[in-house]
């Protein structure tokens, strides 16, 4: 079990995961943001000081992506930037001075967002001037696909990929890219065969594989909607299956929510986020990693508005009485969430670090819970979606019957209208 908020003997130093920070450099407010806006400087300077006072002294801090605030280039123009690319790196400038001010001896490892690029939304660089900037803010060699490998103690390494490239709604930006996913894919391929069989790696990525289960709620489990493209999202866990001895875990964030899912045969974290816009509470991770490089626990620290205070809000070891984060232990935990109401109350309160908006309610926790183990048909049976697949071929059969009855009025109106000169 982890200690939280106490500071904790160096050998014994967990690591920290942060994500999501989306931070608004516009936003000058004196106070942290409250739920439903993007962090401001307040916010942020307020988790790094929690962050220290929970471990002064990581061997790792994690950054897993999305540093700039939502519909970043709006904001520029809306604030009268000349550029929107040298705002989006000073914004990264001074985020990286931050963390390296706050944990000068950490081994600081991050990975792009889908909001992290002056193109836009889900409009990530292959290679550029961007690019370059970023591998010389963050120390890391980032200029070809945002990939890069970094040495660790135990596990061994951090492999991180940008599987912005793999999204469902990814469109590179530029032209001189090929098939940028098609490369992310390949490139992980070799730096996992790479090396001996004894090696541990931890991925780092943005998005979790498998189902947005937060996306799908929000279109009323209508439509259910992939965070990665099929193909990709299948050949990434053909990878991760074929070499899960070699890899520790997986760290991933993008969905605001702290959760984790077991997918690819490897165990996944889903790092919950700083901004509050989802009206979840601002949280961060602390990880529990041995000399063997086996993640022993994770916690999850929460801002709590009410109190303007940082309190541990969540304990793996603690509410599933695991002392082990595998796929066995993630697995079980799963079961308990479906079956003991008691620890799917606390697991829904996880999910958006304690606010009492935002999360899941006993009519719509199966859309989370099940895209935990599941994804397609197999998904749908455990969502209890099946209705959605008898719906929608009716509903489109009627569209399409609209759009023909609609074609055939327009005709019958301009083909069987008389002429003004007939006699």
């Amino acid at each position: 079990m982890l200690v939280c908020l106490a500071a904790v003997p160096a050998e014994a130093a967990p690591w920290l995961v942060v994500s999501d920070i989306h931070l608004n450099p516009y936003d000058r407010s004196s106070a942290p943001s409250a739920r439903g806006k993007d962090s401001n400087w307040a916010l942020w300077e307020s988790a790094l000081h929690a962050m220290r006072a929970a471990d002064p002294n990581p061997p790792v801090v994690i950054a897993a992506g999305d540093f700039l605030a939502h519909k970043f280039p709006t904001l520029v123009r809306q604030n009268n930037g000349s550029s929107t690319q040298a705002a989006a790196e000073d914004v990264m400038r001074r985020i990286e001075s931050s963390l390296a001010s706050a944990f000068p001896h950490a081994r600081i490892v991050v990975t792009m967002g889908n909001n992290d690029d002056p193109c836009g939304d889900y409009r990530p660089e292959h290679s550029g001037s961007y690019l370059d900037a970023l591998s010389r803010i963050w120390h890391q060699p980032m200029s070809v696909g945002a990939h890069y490998v970094a040495p660790l103690a135990a596990p061994d390494r951090a492999v991180v990929d940008d599987d912005v490239f793999w999204s469902a709604f990814a469109h590179v930006c530029g032209t001189d890219h090929g098939d940028a996913a098609q490369e992310q894919i390949t490139w992980l391929r070799r730096t996992l065969d790479a090396t001996s069989p004894s090696t541990r790696d931890v991925i780092v990525e943005h998005e979790p594989p498998g189902i947005d289960a937060w996306a799908t709620l929000y279109a009323y489990r209508f439509l259910v909607i992939p965070y990665l493209h099929a193909r990709d999202d299948a050949a990434y866990q053909q990878l991760t299956s074929a070499n899960a001895s070699r890899i520790a875990f997986v760290i991933a964030g993008h969905a605001h929510r702290a959760d984790f899912r077991v997918l690819g045969g490897v165990p996944t974290i889903i790092a919950p986020s700083i901004s509050p816009i989802f009206k979840n509470n601002p949280a961060f991770l602390m990880l529990d990693v041995d000399a063997r490089g086996t993640l022993r626990d994770y916690a999850i620290i929460g801002y709590d508005p009410a109190s303007a205070t940082w309190k541990p809000i969540f304990d793996f070891d603690r509410l599933y009485n695991a002392n082990v984060v595998d796929v066995a232990s993630m697995r079980a935990a799963h079961d308990r969430i479906g079956n003991d109401p008691s620890v799917r109350s606390a697991w829904a309160s996880a999910l958006v670090a304690g606010s009492p908006v935002g999360g899941v309610s006993e009519s719509n926790w199966r859309t989370a819970w099940c895209a935990q183990t599941e994804e397609g048909r197999a998904f749908d049976a455990c969502a209890r979606l099946e209705r959605r697949l008898l719906v929608i071929p009716i509903v489109g059969g009627l569209l399409s019957l609209v759009v023909l009855l609609s074609i055939a009025l327009i005709i019958s109106r301009f083909v069987g209208k008389p002429r003004r000169d007939a006699v």
